[in-house]
């Protein structure tokens, strides 16, 4: 997976389909719109995902979903299973 930024809509954040391919949350707030880090496979499923989505960095390619207190797991995210 990789670990993208990205701006999302301001009043809602989630991904428009549940679950998203990986962990996600809303990091902040700009002018009108919401920031979010989510992990995803590529550009092409964020914006899948988040029709919305503007302004997609990629932070990190391969990396594996990292949990802190920013950013807790979510209770639905299992990790796969090799």
């Amino acid at each position: 997976m990789n670990r993208y930024r990205f701006q999302a809509n301001e009043d809602d954040w989630r991904s428009v389909t549940f679950p998203p391919p990986g962990p996600a949350w809303c990091s902040g707030y700009g002018d009108g719109y919401s920031i979010v880090v989510a992990y995803a496979n590529s550009e092409d499923e964020i914006r899948r995902f988040w029709p919305e989505a503007a302004n997609i960095d990629c932070l990190n390619e391969n990396a594996e979903p990292k949990f802190s207190d920013r950013f807790p797991k979510p209770d639905w995210y299992t990790e796969a299973k090799p």
